[in-house]
């Protein structure tokens, strides 16, 4: 099976250089591919950067020019639900756009044409361990204040997490009928105090975990 990896953060991908095996690189849309292998999987890499654009542009690459079997999408989130602890891991099993409305008869966060919610792939959502699953909301905005965060909680109350680039990923993958996974790492609560503060300690141990929670999805794709 050849993977395609989607991650946030530079500091990622160099820990990913130093696992795999038998490594190239290729730069397409101004963005670094690093192609490897893991165990007996093909793996390739690639830090998509913020947004629903660069992310649906480096999906679309990994499908069409990599020719991907599978995605995984492993970010960071801002928590919705108040019970979620900093660093906790959420699987998406749905995510939808919370900055989309097109006109009726489509609701809040339908692309016309395209369904509400985008899902995971249900064969690996209940096998990761230690995660919260549930909805996740995309959109092209860094929430950070309370009022926004109401505003999405008012139309996606049973949502868990806030980020900008899932959704995109599971638009462009529904779209070429290629399964993904999106799992998120809390990494602050928008509209707390001292949530600067918050965010940025956060980084100081995201990457490893998120590494960590990398090689639990392989065993469970090896395992399949």
């Amino acid at each position: 099976m050849k993977i395609g990896v989607m991650i946030a953060m530079q500091k990622e991908f160099d820990i990913y250089t130093e696992c795999l095996q038998q490594l190239s690189e290729q730069t397409i849309a101004n963005r670094r591919f690093l192609s490897g292998k893991w165990q007996q999987h093909d793996i390739v890499v690639v830090v998509s950067g913020m947004g629903k654009v660069n992310a649906a542009v480096c999906a679309t690459c990994l499908i069409n020019v990599f020719q991907v079997d599978f995605i995984v999408n492993i970010g960071v989130s801002g928590g919705l639900n108040s019970s979620l602890k900093i660093g906790e891991f959420v699987v998406g099993t749905d995510v939808v756009y919370h900055d989309v409305w097109c006109g009726e008869p489509d609701v809040d966060g339908q692309i016309a044409g395209m369904p509400l919610l985008y899902h995971s792939d249900e064969k690996f959502v209940q096998r990761l361990p230690d995660c919260r699953r549930g909805l996740l909301c995309c959109g092209d905005r860094f929430i950070v204040s309370a009022d926004e965060l109401k505003n999405i909680k008012q139309k996606f109350p049973e949502a868990l997490a806030v980020d900008m680039e899932s959704a995109a990923i599971a638009h462009a993958c529904y779209m070429h009928n290629v399964p993904f996974l999106t799992v998120r790492q809390i990494s602050d609560t928008p509209g707390v105090e001292h949530h600067k503060e918050q965010y940025d300690a956060f980084w100081e141990s995201a990457p490893k975990n998120s590494f960590s929670m990398f090689v639990n999805i392989l065993n469970v794709l090896q395992n399949n």
